[in-house]
């Protein structure tokens, strides 16, 4: 897959292409269904398959005071691309200047001038153009009178409890992570949430209680982290992503975001005991952790001693245990 992170640096290609554009926030089950609707296209036309998306999220200028927290940094998303086969992927900053486009403009500048797209591809909730006064069906008129097909993917949905079936979207799986339901932001997203971090030094409290943790700084701080909690997960190790991406041994996690109450100077922070790393493996201290978030075990607790606090830990590492043996090794 060729990156390009801005539109100066792609090549319009010469027979056209497959468009596909949109945040992509999560790379969610329907973001793949609109990905896989247009790579069949693209296979189909011998066409190549592009994908634009903005970093950051154009609602960072529109909203500012109602900036959603993130689900895919951009690091992770161009792996996910890549996994999807995109054969391009353009990467562009939503400046003043391309936001004031109105939708006619951006459709002729953007995606006629700028792509030569054959067929674009998009949601039922595709907006675009100034004030996003674009619809999918504005596109589909304006694309009969331009040349390319408007393909639209219907929204892929989910059943939520006892509620009628709801589209899958970024917005219902931050609901979901944000309350600690990770199991339905799995179905979702079709895979778990993640984080990608680096091992720092911390206080040394889990290794006096028995449990070495791995303290992580978070690459992205405005990734949504769940409620507070302790979690089941799996993690990854490496000098950088890539080797992480690629990581063959997969270790088990029992995972603590937020406080420890136990301890009242403790600061808020997400940090991993990995439960089938050797004893007297290497120190991980900076390696890269990709932590995979699969279910949460239970809440936050003040322990009224170091000494419970080390039993409840121990009970929840036998959970975990029993719960990941369950669900066996993630794919990323």
């Amino acid at each position: 897959m060729q990156v390009f992170s801005s539109l100066d640096d792609f090549v319009k290609p010469e027979n056209g292409c497959v468009l596909t554009a949109g945040n992509f926030d999560g790379v969610h089950l329907g973001h793949q269904a609109i990905l896989e609707r247009a790579r069949h296209l693209a296979d189909a036309e011998s066409l190549p398959l592009v994908a634009l998306t903005f970093d950051p999220a154009p609602v960072r200028m529109l909203r500012p005071d109602k900036i959603p927290r993130l689900l895919t940094p951009l690091e992770i998303k161009k792996r996910l691309f890549r996994q999807l086969k995109i054969d391009q992927l353009v990467v562009i900053e939503p400046t003043e200047e391309l936001l004031a486009l109105s939708p006619e403009k951006f459709t002729n500048q953007i995606i006629v001038d700028r792509f030569a797209a054959c067929h674009v591809v998009e949601g039922q909730t595709f907006s675009f153009g100034k004030h996003r006064s674009g619809t999918i069906v504005t596109l589909q008129k304006l694309g009969r009178k331009l040349g390319f097909e408007t393909h639209l993917v219907p929204a892929r949905t989910f059943v939520l409890e006892d509620t009628p079936a709801v589209a899958i979207s970024s917005t219902l799986i931050r609901q979901q992570i944000a309350t600690g339901r990770l199991d339905l932001a799995t179905q979702c997203l079709g895979r778990f949430y993640t984080f990608f971090g680096t091992i720092v030094r911390g206080q040394g409290r889990g290794r006096h209680l028995g449990f070495p943790t791995a303290n992580i700084k978070l690459h992205h701080q405005d990734q949504l982290a769940p409620e507070d909690g302790v979690f089941a997960g799996y993690a990854r190790l490496g000098d950088d992503l890539d080797q992480v991406w690629s990581a063959q041994i997969v270790y088990r996690a029992a995972v603590s975001i937020g406080r420890c109450e136990t301890f009242t100077d403790s600061a808020w922070q997400i940090e991993a005991f990995l439960l089938n790393y050797p004893e007297n493996g290497p120190n991980l201290l900076d390696k890269h952790i990709l932590l995979s978030m699969v279910e949460k075990i239970r809440p936050q607790f003040r322990y009224d001693t170091p000494r419970a606090l080390a039993r409840a830990i121990e009970a929840d590492c036998r959970d975990i245990n029993q719960i990941l043996q369950r669900k066996g090794i993630p794919v990323l």
